[in-house]
């Protein structure tokens, strides 16, 4: 169980690694001034941008799902690739179908990656959020300008 909690911790600080690159990002977007910021009040510069956070998170869970399956399959709970990643997949999301159970010694290793993809899911939606209220407050001081 031990050695379970340290490979989960391990690959939790891992995930969330990959998803500190596009929080920066973001950050640095929802902060931005001047003429060049992506949130000013503009609708086709904020669909794009809102299209883009989501596709570049979605890269990211996407990797992260990958980083749980390499860990699976070198574990030897799968003998492909395709099949653990089918089941992070599956466990990052917290679908949980259960047609796939891993062995008594890892197992626990699947509630852990389900802890983790929630995180994860929560931080984006985070994202999302912060960027959609930075593009309102600019709309809204736009127009207040504006009258």
């Amino acid at each position: 169980m031990i050695v379970s909690l340290v490979i989960a911790a391990g690959m939790y600080a891992l995930t969330l690694c990959t998803l500190m690159a596009p929080t920066i990002l973001f950050i640095r977007i929802v902060t931005g001034k001047g003429q060049n910021d992506l949130t000013r009040p503009s609708y086709p510069m904020n669909i794009l941008l809102l299209q883009v956070a989501a596709a570049v998170l979605l890269f990211s869970h996407l990797v992260n799902i990958a980083l749980w399956a390499v860990l699976f399959y070198l574990c030897g709970e799968f003998t492909e690739f395709e099949t653990a990643y089918y089941y992070s997949a599956v466990t990052y999301s917290s679908l949980g179908y259960g047609d796939l159970v891993m062995s008594p010694r890892w197992r626990l290793l699947g509630p852990l990656e389900t802890i983790d993809g929630i995180v994860m899911f929560g931080i984006s939606t985070a994202l999302v959020f912060a960027l959609l209220d930075r593009m309102i407050a600019r709309r809204l001081k736009h127009l207040n300008l504006g009258s």
